[in-house]
This record gives C-alpha cells, sequence and structure tokens, in this order.
C-alpha cells in the first residue's frame, strides 16, 4: 500500500497565528484606511521613527483584513441570499433569469456594505497598494520596525511572513537568520502570521501523518479540506472588484470584459492557495486524498479509503500512484462501486475544468480593439517628428512591411542556434564597473534596424505609448513609443503585415535568450513589458540651449524607488517584480543619448557610459546595485527597443501572448 507525496515539516510551516483583529478603523473613521495608514507608515520608517512605524503598519494590517473579510462576507451572503430568491415571472430567459439576479444581488451587496463600512464603502484603493499587502510588504517594513525596537521575536516573524510568498528574498532569508541567532529563536517557534486556518489544519494532519497517528492525519485533513473550500470561495468572492476598461465597449462587451477581469482573478486561487511553505505545490489539492486514502486504509475504513483514491483520480486520472492503489484494492476483490469520487470534488473540477476551457478559448479567439486605433483607411495618422513629410503614412507602411518580409524569407532559420546570431560581447561588469550588467553587439541587422526604427517613427504615439501626450522624461524632446498591443492591432487591422510583428518578437525573444544564457539564471525569465520607443530632440533646444543635467531619461533604478541617500525602497510606484532590464539600440545617427551606469541619483558620476549602435544591446539586473539613466539627445532621433523581465510567472506580459496567438491564428489561417 503506497502512500504520495508526503510532506516534511521545514521551520517555516510550523508558523501559525494571525494578527488580532481589534482594528481601530470603522464607518465612524472612514479616513483611517489601510491605505493611508500604510503610507504612514511608510513615512515614518523613512524617518526612522519605530514607534510610529510599528503602530502604523500594524494598524494597516488589521484594517486590511477587517475589509478583505467584510468585502467578501457581503459578496457570499449576497449571493447566497439571491440565490434563494423567487424570480419575479416564472416564464423567463436564462439571459433575464441572470440579470434580475445580477440586479438583485448588485442590490444586497450595496446595502450590506453600506451597513459595514458607511462612507468609506466606495473607498477604491489602488491597485499597487493591494499588491504590495499580497505580497506581505508591510511585512517587509515591520520586520526592521520590530529589529530597532529589540523585538527580535517578532522581527523573526515578520520576516518569515515576507518568506511565505518570497521564499527567495536573499535579504530577509539572511534577516531572518540574523534573528534566530541573536534573539536564540528556535526555528520551530517562528510564526508565519498569514498563515490561513486550512493551512494550520493541513500542517497537523501533516505532523500526525509522519507521526504514524492517522486518525489525527484524516481529523485535521478532512477539517483543512472543509476549511479550503472556504478559502477558495472567499478568495474568489474577492475577486469581484472593480475593473477600469479605459474605453466605452457595449453593454454585453462591457459585461464580458469585466467577467474575463474576474475570472483571470479566481483562476489564480488555487494557486495562490497552494503555498503553504514557500512555493506552489501543483499537487496541493489532490494531496488532500492521498494522505486520506493511506490514513482511512490504516484506519480499515476500505469504503472511505477507496473514496478518497477515485476522488483523487479525478483531480488527476494520470496520477500512477493511486492508479497502482485501486489495482491493490480491486485485487483484494473490492468491488468498483466502491470508486466513487465525492460530490464535492467533482463540482470543484467541473468548474475548474470549464474555466480553464473559457479562458482558453477567450484567450485564443478574442484581441480586442480599442477606440484609441485608427482605422486602417485613415490617411491621417499622427506622424512622429523625424517622419519624412514627402511620404504618406501608406506608403511607409507597405515599405515598412515589404522589408519585413525579405527579412523573414532571407533568414527563416537564422537563430536557430544562439551561436550563429554573430553575437560579440563588448563589455562584462568588469569593463562597466558595477555587477550584473553587460553589453553586446549583433542582436539586430542594419535591415531590421531599420525596419523596426522606421515602424516606431510611423507607428508611435507621441508620451509613452499609452495615455501620456506628453514626454514622461524631458520638456525639451519629443518621445514617441510602440506598445507590442499597439503593433499587433496595427497588424490585426491589415495596416502593416504580420512579418512585422514576427520581427519584433523575433528580435526580442533572442535577446532575452542571450540574458537568459550570460547571466547563468536558474530560473526562467518572462517579458513584463516590451517597448520601441524613439527619443527626439526638439528645434528649439539643441546643444547651445540645452543643460547636461536636463537627461533624457532621468538616474532611477527599475524595481525601486532610488533616493538621495542611496536607499533604494522597493514601494509603489516602483515595479517590484522585475528582475532583469534590457535595451537593444536601432540607430547611432544622432548626437547625444548615451546610456549611463552611475554611482548615485544625481548621475554626475558616471561609472560606464554605453554609446548606442544598431543591433547593440546592453542588459542588467533590475536592483538597486544599476542606477542608470540616459544622457540628453541634443540633435537627431535616438530609437531603441526597452525590455523589462521577471521571475514571477504572474506578471507576464499579456500583450505579447495576445501577439503570439494572433500571428498563430494568421499563419494558420483564422484571420
Amino acid at each position: 500500500m503506497w502512500g504520495k507525496g508526503m510532506y516534511h515539516v521545514g521551520f517555516l510551516i510550523l508558523m501559525f497565528s494571525f494578527i488580532s483583529r481589534s482594528v481601530d478603523t470603522t464607518p465612524e473613521n472612514p479616513i483611517i484606511t489601510y491605505d493611508f495608514l500604510y503610507r504612514e507608515g511608510v513615512e515614518s520608517y523613512l524617518e526612522e521613527d519605530w514607534e510610529k512605524c510599528k503602530k502604523h503598519f500594524e494598524g494597516a494590517l488589521e484594517d486590511w483584513h477587517w475589509w478583505k473579510d467584510n468585502v467578501a462576507k457581503c459578496r457570499r451572503e449576497c449571493s447566497e441570499e439571491t440565490a434563494e430568491a423567487a424570480v419575479l415571472a416564472s416564464k423567463l430567459s436564462e439571459d433575464d433569469r441572470f440579470f434580475e439576479r445580477a440586479v438583485r444581488n448588485t442590490l444586497c451587496v450595496v446595502k450590506c456594505k453600506k451597513n459595514v463600512f458607511g462612507s468609506r464603502m466606495d473607498r477604491i484603493v489602488e491597485g499597487v497598494v493591494n499588491e504590495d499587502f499580497e505580497m506581505r510588504k508591510p511585512y517587509d517594513y515591520l520586520q526592521l520596525c520590530y529589529y530597532k525596537m529589540g523585538m527580535l521575536k517578532e522581527a523573526a516573524d515578520a520576516a518569515a511572513t515576507v518568506l511565505s510568498v518570497q521564499p527567495e528574498h536573499e535579504v530577509m532569508m539572511d534577516n531572518l537568520k540574523y534573528y534566530l541567532r541573536e534573539g536564540v529563536i528556535g526555528a520551530e517557534d517562528v510564526l508565519n502570521l498569514e498563515l490561513k486556518e486550512y493551512g494550520k489544519e493541513y500542517i497537523l494532519g501533516n505532523s500526525a501523518y509522519n507521526k504514524a497517528d492517522y486518525e489525527e492525519t484524516i481529523t485535521h485533513m478532512e477539517k483543512s479540506l472543509s476549511l479550503f473550500y472556504k478559502a477558495y470561495e472567499e478568495c474568489r468572492y474577492l475577486c469581484e472588484k472593480p475593473f477600469d476598461q479605459g474605453w466605452y465597449p457595449d453593454f454585453i462587451s462591457s459585461v464580458a470584459n469585466h467577467y474575463t477581469f474576474t475570472l483571470r482573478c479566481k483562476r489564480r486561487c488555487i494557486w495562490q492557495l497552494s503555498n503553504l511553505y514557500g512555493e506552489i505545490d501543483d499537487d496541493f489539492y489532490a494531496s488532500y486524498f492521498n494522505y486520506l486514502q493511506y490514513s482511512y486504509y490504516q484506519e480499515g475504513d476500505t469504503k472511505k479509503a477507496c473514496e478518497a483514491v477515485a476522488s483523487a483520480l479525478h483531480v488527476n486520472p494520470d496520477d500512477a500512484v493511486q492508479i497502482r492503489n485501486k489495482q491493490f484494492y480491486l485485487a483484494e476483490e473490492i468491488s468498483e462501486d466502491f470508486f466513487v469520487p465525492r460530490k464535492d470534488v467533482v463540482a470543484f473540477m467541473e468548474r475548474e475544468s470549464f474555466e480553464e476551457k473559457l479562458l482558453e478559448f477567450i484567450e485564443t479567439n478574442f484581441i480586442f480593439l480599442t477606440d484609441e486605433f485608427l482605422d486602417e483607411d485613415d490617411e491621417d495618422m499622427e506622424l512622429s517628428p523625424d517622419t519624412p513629410k514627402n511620404k504618406k503614412p501608406q506608403s511607409l507602411m507597405q515599405q515598412i512591411s515589404e522589408k519585413a518580409r525579405a527579412i523573414r524569407k532571407r533568414a527563416v532559420d537564422q537563430y536557430k542556434n544562439i551561436s550563429q546570431m554573430g553575437i560579440r560581447l563588448l563589455q562584462t561588469e568588469r569593463e562597466l564597473g558595477g555587477q550584473e550588467r553587460m553589453v553586446a553587439d549583433g542582436f539586430a541587422s542594419p535591415l531590421e534596424c531599420l525596419v523596426l526604427s522606421e515602424l516606431t517613427k510611423v507607428a508611435a504615439v507621441e508620451g509613452d505609448g499609452y495615455k501620456h501626450r506628453v514626454s514622461p522624461h524631458t520638456q525639451s524632446e519629443n518621445f514617441h513609443g510602440v506598445t507590442l498591443g499597439r503593433a499587433g492591432l496595427m497588424v490585426h487591422a491589415k495596416i502593416f503585415a504580420d512579418e512585422v510583428l514576427d520581427l519584433i518578437l523575433g528580435v526580442t525573444d533572442h535577446c532575452q535568450d542571450y540574458l537568459e544564457r550570460y547571466f547563468n539564471l536558474k530560473k526562467p525569465l518572462y517579458f513584463t513589458f516590451t517597448h520601441l520607443v524613439c527619443r527626439t530632440a526638439k528645434p528649439a533646444e539643441m546643444a547651445t540651449n540645452r543643460s547636461l543635467s536636463d537627461l533624457s531619461h532621468e538616474v532611477h533604478v527599475d524595481n525601486c524607488i532610488l533616493q538621495d541617500s542611496g536607499q533604494c525602497l522597493r514601494i509603489p510606484p516602483a515595479y517590484t517584480h522585475r528582475d532583469y532590464s534590457a535595451v537593444l539600440y536601432l540607430n547611432d545617427d544622432f548626437e547625444g543619448g548615451e546610456f549611463i551606469f552611475t554611482h548615485d541619483r544625481s548621475g554626475l558620476s558616471h561609472e560606464s557610459i554605453v554609446q548606442p549602435k544598431c543591433g547593440r544591446m546592453v542588459a542588467f539586473s533590475a536592483g538597486p546595485e544599476n542606477p542608470h539613466g540616459v544622457l540628453p539627445v541634443l540633435d537627431g532621433s535616438r530609437c531603441a527597443i526597452g525590455m523589462w523581465f521577471t521571475h514571477d510567472e504572474r506578471y507576464k506580459e499579456l500583450e505579447r501572448t495576445l501577439a503570439e496567438k494572433l500571428l498563430e491564428r494568421i499563419r494558420d489561417g483564422d484571420i
């Protein structure tokens, strides 16, 4: 008789306990909310006021829990109440019944939230703040505040809580080891302050199993499974949050778009709940039945054991261990009728399977076109400052498409092997005066650079490529950008040939591949954003009129906010999930615009300077070890592709996925 996937408890998994819920925030105190307290905590942290730092962050966490618990409670109770309510008329279409219940549910939720939250019921907290709480950022601050106050046990608990969702946070791991050593604290005494009830019971069940106490294993695992379902539903209810679509679709399109937004969130719930030990366990849900089947067998309850086997196989039909277990029972002349999966497992997997198929359908068949985009017959497209005035955009677009086709025809197999790319390493960390940085040539040919730079000049949006209509960096330059989403939409609208999009994806994919190899990364890198940009000096801002301190892009760090003191804060609005960055240059026929690595934020002292050139890439880790900026573009237009990468698959670039699926559909003849 076999068990499967049984876990051994490390120092992180016996971390029980929640923060107490003695929250002061109530409907009568609508201003003192968790986002307000969080900002106050950051201010206190920067001012090194450790008492206030502790008070504000603890208060923020209390209010965050209170807010989440009550939002989920309102949505759950209203959903249940609406499901039981009689409809207004018996002869209704399926759509009528759905929207009547949606209206009833809405009214119930509004009343519930008004009763619980009062005047703060409609308060919208910035997404980056909520993300910080999910990634346990308040505990990141708290661990140092506690340490400064001599509270080593509390500091260790806070550090361990961060590690429960960021297990590779090296600084936090070092801090935890220090707190354990200095505070003479046993690893078994450290608490994960965010471990949910189902996790506590699961760990108790795991511990009982390791002690061969199968009756206790069953008690704790059954209770944990019941609590898991409740936590799963709560997670899903919390996904039903506001969504800024950024455009104005038709009614049913708006409903479908918002539903898709919540569906993506709900699909992550099982992933979130499968992390008890600091890493995702893909078999977490199935593991309940692995424990239970063996424990029930040891306790002599064969029927329950067979039910657990059937449930495990319903979750994963290819589970080799459970297939052997079933064969074992059948050989003991156990009836096939015993192997019936639990009803809650069947219902759970039916919904998981349906939502997985639906999301795959959405991602495969929908590419939403926004009203930002131009009709293919529109010849009044705004030109970037560097576009030749004697050529119509349509003519330029045709030329770009023809050149892209020629590139593809000539180099179908060009990049099958990285060694065939003609990459030449120019500068290593040593030459560049820092760590985790490099410069290499050969990532794009002159023709590829020409096509990509012309594309950027013709198709770009003034500003940063999203919503801005002015330069986000300096008023002395025009800044035009093209996102992958915009490029994909233009291909979808047949303004450009699909070879243009294929070229962008191909060139940037080669950069990613080389970067992973060069830095010898153990985990894959995912694109989180790709941006084609041109920076063009304004005629009135030539070298004689412009200060060299007016940088094209001020000195910064890509995943934290660089302070004058040299400290780099991993707080909003920084993109804290970024791990590596790269810039691929597309031209050199301009003056200025050099890339710089610097000693500090001032940019007055350079560690090294990189001169842009077609096909040249500078790549570096995105942390505080690599402050960088761009010197003023004094004349002409400097074009490049900016690329940002992450190890966290949750932040994969959606526009890239859509672009790849668009190309796939074009090649398959579906478009």
